[in-house]
């Protein structure tokens, strides 16, 4: 019987580090927030570009340079302006990886 309360023993401490290594690796791991910013700033890195007159809004015109972003300009432009702002810009567009 002693035999078995060892093995038990032995099945709990290797439960408690398998779940304190799991915590500590999870408290290392870094918070989505930075994707999402690198993201944010990509987009508006591209937007800026396409943007050749500086004014913050992209034309149709513009917009056409970018295919993806031009071919479907009119179901970005949710508020119907004939612009779209880097809100609206942001909805279509993937930065590269």
């Amino acid at each position: 019987m002693q035999s078995r309360s060892v093995m038990t023993r032995g099945a709990f401490l290797a439960a408690l580090l398998a779940s304190v290594a799991f915590a500590a690796s999870a408290q290392t791991k870094a918070p989505a927030e930075p994707t999402s910013a690198k993201a944010n700033v990509a987009v508006e890195a591209a937007f800026a570009d396409a943007d050749a007159n500086k004014d913050g809004k992209l034309s149709k015109e513009e917009a056409a340079r970018l295919p993806a972003i031009g071919a479907k300009f009119d179901q970005l432009d949710k508020n119907k302006d004939g612009i779209l702002s880097v809100e609206e810009f942001g909805v279509a567009y993937t930065p590269a990886k």
